[in-house]
């Protein structure tokens, strides 16, 4: 498995891993302008020169924030979400020097969750009504070892 930067070549395979990940897939051109803004911020996991997951990041507040992550079905279970969350929080903590990274989550998403509880994320608050179907997010961070300072998090 090798773990690169984000490619505009890449954007099919990264479409169909979203399609296949989420009932409601952010669309292509949200992922590109996302990757327009913030190039460091996306990163993909290629197994025998196919794509097998990403993980896309912004900005926010001076905060890392995930804004998705997934992994294709037959890969799942195999470490790649943990080696695609570590590279993006390695840049995020020890490259831009974020004290904070946040994500949102669903709550049903019970998988997503214990995921990211195992990586040391933690809820924050609960959101209401944040996703457009009415379903509720939470709101999860973590915390930069040793970092000072105060979580600020705009919820527009």
């Amino acid at each position: 498995m090798i773990i690169r930067k984000f490619r505009e070549k890449d954007m099919d395979e990264v479409e169909e891993i979203e399609r296949e990940a989420f009932k409601r897939p952010y669309p292509r051109n949200l992922i590109l302008g996302l990757w327009h803004i913030n190039p460091n911020l996306f990163y993909v996991a290629e197994v025998n020169n196919k794509v097998v997951g990403y993980i896309l990041g912004t900005l926010d507040w001076g905060n890392g924030h995930i804004v998705s992550l997934a992994v294709k079905k037959e890969f799942r279970g195999q470490g790649i979400g943990k080696a695609l969350l570590k590279t993006l929080e390695d840049y995020y903590f020890n490259v831009i020097g974020c004290n904070y990274i946040i994500l949102e989550v669903r709550v049903s998403n019970k998988i997503a969750r214990r995921f990211y509880y195992k990586m040391g994320y933690k809820d924050r608050k609960l959101i209401p009504n944040y996703y457009d179907d009415g379903e509720d997010a939470i709101l999860m961070i973590k915390k930069r070892e040793g970092a000072n300072g105060i979580l600020i998090v705009s919820l527009w």
